[in-house]
């Protein structure tokens, strides 16, 4: 149940499996993607020769980028009471670069209906105009980072509050800049790598989340479980 009329218990759990299930769909976006290539060509004739999954994939990443959001702000809400700046300041980034990666998922979209275009010369010149125009692609594609900065900006929150262990808050950092440099290489076994290190980090976490209670949940945590280290008073 997720208790609507129960704001603290609701926002947890919204929270909590977003956590969860974020990166796991980007996890199975990278496993069905056809391959990625830089050459605009290239990419939109393996797209064609398997439409199916390049919009599979593109639909689990969507589905993936809207889920990663209420994740991010759970994380927020899991610093706003100790190392709040890194909390305001990692989330901003992390959400900017999440926008503009559903920015991205869009073209993708355009990308799967060009291979049904008869003209595939035109489609390509087409694509190389929009991946290169200053103005067009190029912002959304530089304020994708953000998805790293900000993933290394909350993780070093969480560990420097002692909200989570330092390997789970180790797996967000490396898994959101993996996600930066697997996709501008092209590389699915970098973004399968990137994805499978947001999965241990952001589903621990998520884990957590859902195992407390309401009332913790309104303060920042306190790590307990292996490897905790000394209580600390609020920052």
């Amino acid at each position: 149940m997720l208790h609507l009329s129960e704001a603290q218990r609701f926002r947890r759990i919204v929270a909590g499996w977003c956590m969860v299930v974020a990166p796991l769909l980007l996890l199975a976006s990278a496993i069905v993607s056809p391959a990625l290539d830089n050459d605009e060509a290239t990419l939109i004739a393996n797209v064609a020769a398997d439409a199916d999954r390049w919009y599979l994939s593109s639909m689990f990443a969507l589905g993936s980028i809207v889920l990663a959001v209420p994740a991010v702000l759970g994380l927020m809400h899991m610093l706003r009471e100790r190392h709040a700046t890194e909390g305001h300041v990692g989330g901003a980034l992390a959400l900017l670069g999440l926008f503009a990666a559903m920015c991205n998922t869009a073209v993708a979209l355009v990308v799967w209906q060009m291979t049904a275009a008869g003209d595939r010369g035109a489609m390509v010149a087409l694509l190389d105009r929009v991946n290169t125009t200053t103005g067009t692609f190029i912002p959304f594609f530089l304020f994708q980072f953000g998805i790293g900065l900000g993933f290394i900006v909350l993780a070093y929150g969480l560990w420097s509050a002692r909200a989570v262990h330092w390997a789970m808050a180790a797996c967000i950092a490396v898994g959101g800049v993996l996600v930066n440099v697997a996709y501008p290489m092209a590389s699915l076994t970098l973004a399968i790598v990137a994805a499978a290190f947001l999965v241990i980090g952001f589903g621990t976490v998520g884990r957590m989340v859902l195992m407390e209670t309401d009332e913790d949940w309104e303060h920042t945590p306190q790590w307990r479980g292996f490897g905790a280290p000394p209580a600390i008073g609020a920052r």
